[in-house]
């Protein structure tokens, strides 16, 4: 092959952009986006389940406590009745039994009353967590939407990058042979994710590092053909 030094250098510039755009894809696909979005979603709906159990049992609470006092309601009035009785009863037994009755009234009003209050303590508190906790999930969200931008951003950075880089990298193209090229293109094509050309250090493969063998390095100096380390095969080529 003619100017065959001149063409692996030519390949070697256009090497460059593609460990480029390999190192910039590797930094993308270490971006957790998809995990950290399920994580971040996971722990949002955990959130709004807390949340939603809280609503509920502040729910019952006032529903319980109305309940209580529509029953101490009618215990009041049931007092009331019997007392306006008390007026027009004219046996003993009869006014006894009413006393006993208002008695017994007036304690289970003293309960409920007691009950209402407690329930008022609990409904008190209940409203603090249940409003901390709306606070808590409206930070989470904000966090969340503010995080997966972050994430969208970046990685909207690295692919415009990537973007600059492929053109950069179809003008060096034209500059290749295009039969090295094809060479060059199918190693790549055959999963390998590093450099497919590689300078030798001294007598080494600046690849994989072996030794290369004194009829390597020979070939390599010629420039006649592609030459190729025996341990990584690389494309090998010498300063």
């Amino acid at each position: 092959m003619e100017n065959l030094k001149q063409d692996l250098e030519l390949l070697y510039e256009l090497q460059k952009h593609d460990v480029e755009i390999y190192n910039l894809r590797e930094k993308i696909n270490k971006i957790p986006f998809e995990i950290e979005e399920k994580k971040k979603v996971l722990e949002l709906e955990n959130k709004k389940i807390k949340l939603k159990i809280r609503k509920e049992n502040f729910i019952r609470l006032n529903s319980l406590k109305n309940e209580k006092e529509t029953l101490l309601d009618s215990k009041e009035k049931k007092i009331n009745k019997y007392l306006m009785e008390l007026n027009i009863v004219k046996s003993n037994d009869t006014y006894k039994t009413l006393l006993s009755e208002i008695e017994k009234t007036k304690e289970y009003k003293n309960i409920l009353e007691d009950e209402i209050l407690e329930l008022m303590e609990k409904i008190d508190k209940e409203y603090i967590i249940v409003k901390t906790n709306e606070n808590e999930l409206k930070e989470i969200e904000q966090k969340v939407k503010n995080e997966i931008y972050e994430f969208k951003r970046f990685t909207e950075k690295l692919e415009k990058e990537i973007s600059e880089i492929e053109k950069e990298r179809e003008k060096q193209k034209l500059k290749v042979n295009k039969t090295i090229l094809s060479q060059y293109e199918r190693l790549l094509d055959d999963g390998r994710n590093e450099k497919v050309i590689c300078i030798i250090d001294g007598e080494s493969c600046g690849g994989c590092g072996m030794l290369l063998r004194p009829q390597l390095i020979n070939q390599i100096q010629k420039y006649h053909e592609l030459v190729f380390c025996d341990n990584c095969s690389r494309i090998l080529l010498k300063n």
